[in-house]
């Protein structure tokens, strides 16, 4: 649970990826644990769910939504799944094409990956596990501006 929270960009990545650990978002889960490799299928807004793959030996990781958040909240959930119900993975001998493509096109290095570098945010996966709170407590300044934007919109 530490690499997911090492890896995490930010809380709230950690807080989206706490919701996609149901087993009802992940059509498909696999591993092959000779490689270290976990991946699946989650099912986002699109037609199509996204794909997900992640290697436990270096922590690559794959996924095919937009997300600008590296590594994105599937990832994270995949990891999570991973790490705290490895049941739920089907166990395969065969990785299927998507993944040995994006394992051909990764780097190959003779050297040990280097850990992300600590981010000043803390960032933890309980706080992630705790309900939403109500709302944010707004500043005076934007509950000024909202009101006067009502106001305008109302005329």
């Amino acid at each position: 649970m530490k690499t997911i929270e090492a890896l995490a960009p930010d809380q709230a990545s950690l807080g989206a990826a706490a919701k996609l650990t149901k087993r009802s978002n992940w059509p498909r889960l696999e591993t092959n644990e000779q490689l270290g490799l976990i991946w699946g299928e989650c099912q986002g807004s699109g037609a199509n769910p996204y794909r997900v793959a992640f290697d436990a030996r270096d922590h690559g990781y794959k996924c095919t939504c937009p997300s600008r958040k590296f590594p994105c909240k599937h990832i994270l959930g995949l990891m999570w799944i991973g790490a705290t119900a490895p049941a739920s993975f089907d166990r395969v001998d065969q990785t299927p094409e998507w993944v040995n493509d994006w394992l051909g096109r990764r780097r190959k290095s003779g050297q040990p990956p280097t850990p992300a570098p600590a981010s000043a945010e803390s960032k933890s996966i309980d706080e992630a596990l705790r309900p939403e709170q109500s709302a944010a407590v707004e500043d005076a300044a934007a509950a000024e501006r909202r009101e006067a934007a009502q106001r305008k919109r109302a005329e």
